[in-house]
């Protein structure tokens, strides 16, 4: 058996091979997430309109990353309206390749290792996660690993001028692994490194350069229009909240509590016990491995503490990070856990297995609930013959506006600046000045009507009396169905953790 795992192991299309089956099932489940869609909307922009845009010919940075969007465009060319599936799977395919040059580093002599450290790794939460819902991080996890690889652990010049730059264009964020690999270059080598500066240089410039050029910014307009946005998105600036928070966003289970918070200590001091053994241990690594395991850990802690100081509320940014921090982890366990092999790789397999199922049972209860709810509302609305030449005003500004192609305001204003002009100018009333000013055809509310008491959507009395006038509820889309109608292990989840709210479309009176 032995052997045989071996042969499979040192073939590295049989290896990537097996983590895309691993991860197929999570395609059926039809989780997305939805930011995915205004990336891929704005690739369909470039594509019809030659135009790097959401609306039409309307310039403007709606996606956080530019190179997924030119990687979107691509794939949309060739498979046309089908090229989700195919998308789907070259992420986890990049996702995986970067795993195995991960493992090259940690593992240079055990096939047997490397091979279980690629699968495993590609099987925990966060993996499937960022390689198969969509995202830009199978692509960018690709990135990271390619220039530990062919930077830092081989040398290699070419890897520290281009890789940063492709990184940049990815996500400007990702200055901050920048950063900190820098450090890790300098420490191995003890010297600096010019060309990883240029390199860095030559990427922010050109970002930054080509954001002012062609869209007048600086940064993506969605720093912007989130800053804006969210300002006043959560009131609570205690520490425990923050607390709180970066344990929510730095561990896997989604609930702010004191719970979740000491069972991300009780993680976090077996992180630091699996850095202090693999920096004692003197025969298994050398200095450099040493030094890039403990700079993927910094990046990933400094990355969660950053970013949820700065209250960035997106699940989705946290994903790499955990991925890095469980890449230690797993290290510990296959080499250092005195356990024998053939004990220890099967426990190893069930404890990964059932973090599989988890992800699987999460994805599916999301990827139900938006089949039967926004999918179903971009359905209704495309009934009607809907195009560019309509409007609608929603939050979010994904799988509706995608499917629908109608021309979009989001309340964040991630697609329309003028949405964040009016939030400027009135900060409680900007919603119903915006339908005043906008008159889109179709509206979409979240949780509550308009007018309603606690409503996100305020509305003066005057104001309420014209928007009746003007606008008519055309269909409700209740949560509370779609839970009550789903499979019963469904049920079963939605009663824990209930997720979604109601939906409420309304119409233009023509």
């Amino acid at each position: 058996m032995k052997s045989v795992l071996s042969k499979i192991f040192s073939n590295f299309f049989i290896l990537i091979i097996i983590t895309a089956i691993i991860k197929l099932p999570l395609l059926f489940t039809k989780n997305i997430q939805e930011d995915s869609f205004i990336t891929w909307r704005v690739a369909r922009n470039l594509i019809n309109y030659g135009v790097i845009g959401f609306n039409g010919e309307e310039r403007i940075s709606a996606s956080t990353t530019h190179l997924y969007v030119l990687i979107t465009a691509f794939f949309q060319l060739v498979f046309g309206e089908y090229f989700i599936v195919p998308l789907l799977v070259f992420s986890g395919i990049l996702f995986a390749v970067g795993s195995l040059w991960l493992a090259k580093i940690l593992f240079p002599d055990d096939i047997l290792k490397r091979g279980f450290f690629v699968v495993l790794l590609n099987m925990l939460p966060p993996a499937l996660t960022a390689s198969a819902l969509g995202m830009e991080y199978g692509i960018l996890f690709f990135l990271y690993n390619a220039l530990i690889y062919f930077g830092v652990f081989k040398g290699k010049n070419w890897a520290y001028l281009i890789l940063p730059i492709l990184l940049l264009w990815t996500r400007i964020d990702t200055v901050i692994f920048l950063g900190v690999f820098f450090w890790a270059d300098l420490i191995i080598k003890r010297k600096i490194n010019a060309l990883f500066i240029i390199g860095g240089i030559l990427g922010v410039v050109s970002v930054v350069s080509f954001n002012y050029l062609y869209f007048g910014e600086l940064v993506n307009h969605t720093i912007t229009a989130k800053k804006i946005a969210y300002k006043n998105l959560i009131q609570n600036d205690s520490l425990v909240h923050s607390l709180y928070q970066w344990a929510y966003y730095g561990g896997l289970i989604k609930k702010y509590s004191i719970y979740t918070f000491l069972l991300f200590i009780a993680f976090f001091g077996f992180l630091l016990y699996c850095i202090f053994r693999i920096v004692k241990e003197r025969s298994l690594l050398s200095f450099k491995t040493k030094v890039i395991l403990i700079a993927v850990v910094s990046f990933a802690l400094l990355k969660i503490t950053l970013f949820s100081y700065f209250k960035a509320y997106f699940d989705w940014y946290y994903w790499l990070p955990r991925v890095f921090m469980f890449v230690l982890i797993l290290y510990y366990v296959l080499q250092f856990l005195p356990v024998k092999q053939k004990i220890l790789i099967p426990i190893a397999f069930l404890a990964t297995f059932g973090l599989y199922s988890f992800q699987f049972l999460q994805s599916y209860t999301i990827g139900y609930m938006e089949e039967r709810q926004r999918m179903q509302i971009a359905a209704d609305i495309k009934n009607d013959k809907v195009g560019m030449n309509q409007s609608i005003l929603l939050e979010p500004a994904g799988i509706i506006p995608f499917y629908t192609n109608l021309y979009t305001y989001d309340e964040v204003g991630l697609v329309d600046k003028r949405i964040n002009d009016e939030m400027l100018k009135d900060e409680n009333f900007w919603w119903i000045n915006s339908v005043n000013r906008f008159r889109p055809n179709y509206i979409l509310t979240i949780a509550k009507k308009p007018g309603d008491s606690g409503s996100f959507y305020k509305i003066k009395p005057e104001d309420m009396v014209t928007f009746n006038q003007h606008y008519k509820l055309e269909k409700t889309y209740p949560i509370s169905k779609i839970h009550e109608n789903a499979p019963k292990i469904l049920r079963w989840i939605y009663k824990i953790r209930p997720i979604g709210k109601d939906y409420f479309l309304y119409k233009i009176v023509k």
